[in-house]
């Protein structure tokens, strides 16, 4: 059992002459006011002013010793309650409406990022497609097909007994040099029929025809053909007399209707049936000239006639300018 200790060896008590308390001798000062001066309005500012005890009250605070203080007041208490509950709100505002905000600027500029959609109803697949429909076929553009237009040398003509032959249309293409191919096709094959190289030819009943000219990735061009050959027609006469036949030759020009355009300006008139020179007019000059040779030249859109003199005979043509 432990010594009780030594009466002694307690620390003597000391009585505080500023506060008014009692303290353990081995503190150097008083641990309750830390021996403090006098209050405010007892000090003159003399040192050996008397100083008067302040009744045993205890500091607000005290710094050393161990003495007691005092806690806040409630109007602390109630400011710090207030500034927590600013503090939190400030936070829970940060949390619901700033950082959505921030995160959905983001996202935006953020190519990785994909919004999913919903697909509306213009945006469903269609249904399986209906095999009776007709699907038309996609045209294919050749691979030596370097030509993005063409023209054609006429763009209308016209065929007669007196000029049956078949007229080739000539195609050019463009930009020039360039290559393509073309398909050519009659609106009437029984007026007017067309080969592979658009070579025209009259058929087995009179009337107009349009040439069509295709060229794969839908350019397309077409001429107008007049074709007023008959079949069984005669550039003369025959007659049979006691045995004997006697055949009378007609004059005729090549051409009884013909066509110019720009594209093709002048067509050669020629007399057949006679070795006389001819005399060449025109009804009007403001459509189309010819020369003395009889050469038809393109001047203006319109139709005029063209007339032949020879031989006491006069034989006409219609000219069309297009």
């Amino acid at each position: 059992m432990a010594s009780r200790r030594n009466r002694d060896d307690r620390p003597t008590m000391i009585h505080c002459e500023y506060c008014g308390e009692d303290y353990a001798s081995t503190y150097k000062h008083c641990p309750f006011c830390d021996e403090m001066p006098l209050e405010d309005e007892d000090y003159d500012g003399d040192e050996d002013s008397v100083r008067r005890p302040r009744g045993g009250k205890r500091l607000v605070t005290n710094t050393r010793g161990g003495g007691y203080g005092r806690g806040p007041s409630p109007l602390r208490l109630i400011g710090i309650i207030i500034s927590l509950a600013v503090i939190i709100a400030a936070i829970i505002i940060v949390i619901s409406v700033i950082i959505p905000l921030v995160t959905k600027g983001n996202s935006a500029n953020d190519p990785g990022t994909v919004e999913s959609v919903m697909p509306t109803d213009s945006a469903q697949p269609s249904a399986d497609p209906d095999p009776t429909e007709s699907v038309e076929p996609v045209e294919t553009i050749p691979a030596d097909q370097t030509a993005t237009d063409f023209s054609l040398s006429l763009t209308e003509f016209s065929l007669s007994n007196r000029y049956p032959d078949p007229v080739t249309l000539k195609v050019t293409f463009s930009p020039e040099g360039s290559t393509g191919t073309i398909t050519w096709s009659s609106s009437d094959p029984d007026i007017v029929s067309v080969d592979e190289t658009g070579k025209v030819s009259p058929g087995s009943k009179t009337g107009n025809a349009t040439i069509t000219a295709t060229m794969p990735g839908g350019v397309t061009h077409t001429c107008l053909v007049h074709n007023s050959v008959t079949t069984g027609g005669s550039n003369g006469s025959t007659t049979t007399s006691g045995g004997s036949t006697t055949t009378t030759t007609t004059l005729s020009l090549n051409r009884t209707d013909f066509t110019l355009s720009k594209t093709y300006p002048s067509f050669q008139m020629k007399v057949s049936g006679t070795s006389s020179t001819p005399v060449w007019s025109i009804g009007n000059t403001a459509v189309a000239t010819v020369s003395s040779n009889g050469t038809v030249t393109y001047v203006g859109k319109g139709q005029t006639t063209l007339t032949c003199s020879v031989d006491g005979q006069t034989l006409t043509c219609t000219v069309r300018c297009t």
